[in-house]
């Protein structure tokens, strides 16, 4: 038998064969697939709102609650543990869960001329400021949150009427051609549920504002400003700190868009700030935005 027989028997080339990737590899490529399309798509979304609304912001505090900060989370070091926002709820810290959106401020588009009565609005106290001019803010200026009530050249008068409604009282606007009408009020007493321990959100005699009624006459740069937290002495506002001078007003605030964590930031000059740190798991997709603009 020839030596080359086996040799002529071979038909066609030789090929190595294929190995199938292991199952492990295709869940980890689909994976990291996965977390790249999420951060394509997060980073994305932030350049479009940058674009669309200029300025994020977060909230701090009750003073608009249940509207916002109403899904928040109390973060408590000790427990390393986490409660629900309530309606009595000071200024948020460490480790809370907020609220986060975006607003238009300062030169994106004409958003003073697209205010309305009932929007929500970013601000400055007469405070805040150095001097009368309301020109300086001095070192502890910090921004507020709440909702643009009257107008210039406006009447408003709010009675802190429980027999009317416990919690937004009764708020009259009278224009300058004379003609009054009374605000919708949003809330009710059971937008403000009793807490874990028995506590009511109305109690007689208890609030911030210690005038029953309140009447004031609105000069042509000046706007009247209240949280929605309103009798339950949970929100500082033009009732105490007097109209806002048209300057004051800072931004309107347009969407939620999720949630976010603070944490306290240590800076250069050794000062401590508060920053809203990402959370994955508390971002809202475009179509579960929350608008802010009020439609009647």
């Amino acid at each position: 038998m020839p030596d080359n027989y086996l040799e002529n028997q071979v038909l066609g080339e030789i090929k190595p064969l294929k190995k199938k990737p292991k199952w492990w590899v295709i869940v980890i490529d689909v994976i990291l697939l996965v977390i790249f399309l999420a951060v394509l798509a997060v980073s994305s979304n932030v350049v479009y709102l940058s674009a669309k609304y200029g300025e994020p912001f977060y909230v701090s505090g009750a003073s608009m609650y249940p509207t916002l900060n109403s899904n928040g989370f109390r973060y408590n070091k000790s427990t390393d543990s986490y409660t629900p926002l309530t309606w009595n709820i000071g200024d948020n810290g460490d480790g809370d869960i907020v609220d986060y959106g975006w607003a238009k401020s300062k030169e994106k588009g004409n958003w003073k001329a697209d205010l309305h009565r009932y929007d929500i609005v970013i601000v400055y106290y007469p405070s805040d400021y150095t001097d009368k001019t309301y020109s300086t803010l001095n070192a502890s200026a910090s921004l507020k949150i709440k909702r643009l009530i009257a107008f210039p050249g406006e009447t408003i008068k709010f009675e802190n009427d429980p027999a009317y409604n416990p919690v937004w009282g009764k708020t009259t606007i009278t224009h300058e051609d004379g003609t009054s009408e009374v605000l919708p009020n949003l809330y009710t007493l059971d937008d403000f549920p009793d807490l874990p321990d028995g506590t009511k959100y109305y109690i007689e005699g208890r609030s911030t504002v210690t005038k029953t009624t309140i009447e004031t006459k609105l000069k042509d740069d000046e706007y009247f400003v209240m949280g929605d937290n309103r009798i339950g002495a949970h929100s500082d506002d033009s009732r105490n700190v007097g109209p806002l001078k048209d300057n004051m007003i800072q931004g309107k605030a347009y969407v939620l868009t999720g949630m976010r964590k603070l944490a306290y930031v240590q800076k250069e000059d050794g000062t401590i700030v508060k920053e809203p740190k990402f959370l994955l798991n508390k971002i809202r997709m475009p179509w579960d935005y929350i608008s802010l603009e009020y439609k009647a």
